[in-house]
């Protein structure tokens, strides 16, 4: 059986540069109508922004990864609503946010990325996060590692810090001070064990790669997030030393329930903070 998981482990290694290819191509059109500021935005039923740049990008993506492996679901924040009970029978399948960042994209930040995961399982076991602005690539497979590339440097292996930076940096939302008012008692509760800290403010699924840089130490969660933001994150964050751990100190599963929406969370860095963050 030992080998036999080698062997999968191995076809998602493979697999890493024609995801990041693929998570390129769809940066590229995101970038054009970027650019171009010709695009219009629209709200989907939960209200939240939606241009033709998801729906492009989730195209590209969908068309790519079906001519990879056209056996394995998908599952994309801009692609139909699947039942549970249909879902719910999946062991392996892919799991996209073909635009994280939707807002910071309209903003112009530049802070949004593309999203691939594989999961299987339950647990990420592939991850793609491409930031086409800024041209910052991070990906993993599950027992290979984690890299990040930029357009000035070669690929380089990541880690996250081992100790904490002094003070503590932490990575959040630009709708963060929203969150400390819906969530005041648990904040109240992190801040005190914590201790001094600096916040650093990034959007989109970028939070979880700078913790697993080691740029950041934690990136706390306590808003609505979805499955499709955290999966390919959280498999570059595991590959580098670090977790994603709910409230309750388990790590995020996926897949498990009919509704898509995330516990509160942990992004970390180290097994010392797990204790700061979840008692």
């Amino acid at each position: 059986m030992q080998g036999n998981c080698e062997g999968v482990n191995s076809i998602y290694k493979s697999w890493i540069p024609k995801i990041v290819s693929i998570a390129q191509q769809a940066g590229h059109e995101i970038t054009d109508l970027y650019h171009q500021k010709a695009y219009q935005v629209k709200s989907k039923l939960d209200n939240s922004p939606v241009t033709e740049a998801d729906l492009n990008a989730h195209r590209i993506i969908v068309t790519g990864l079906q001519a990879l492996d056209p056996s394995l679901p998908i599952l994309s924040e801009e692609g139909e609503q699947i039942p549970f009970e249909v879902r719910s029978q999946w062991s392996r399948y892919w799991l996209i946010d073909p635009l994280d960042g939707t807002e910071e994209f309209i903003r112009g930040t530049g802070e949004f990325t593309v999203n691939i995961a594989l999961i299987e399982n339950h647990r990420p076991v592939l991850g793609v996060v491409v930031a086409p602005v800024l041209q910052h690539d991070y990906w993993a497979a599950r027992g290979a590692g984690a890299y990040f590339q930029n357009s000035a440097s070669p690929a380089q292996a990541i880690q996250t810090a081992a100790i904490p930076h002094s003070p503590l940096k932490m990575a959040v939302s630009r709708k963060f001070h929203q969150q400390i008012d819906q969530h005041k008692l648990a904040w109240e509760t992190l801040e005190k064990n914590l201790g001094e800290y600096e916040l650093i403010y990034c959007g989109s699924a970028l939070k979880i790669c700078l913790v697993a840089r080691g740029l950041v130490d934690l990136y706390p969660r306590m808003g609505i997030t979805c499955e499709w933001d955290t999966a390919a994150g959280q498999c570059i964050l595991e590959e580098a030393g670090g977790q994603i751990l709910d409230l309750s100190r388990e790590p995020l599963r996926y897949n498990l329930r009919a509704s898509l929406e995330n516990p509160g969370f942990y992004a970390i860095s180290n097994h010392y903070l797990a204790s700061r963050c979840c008692g």
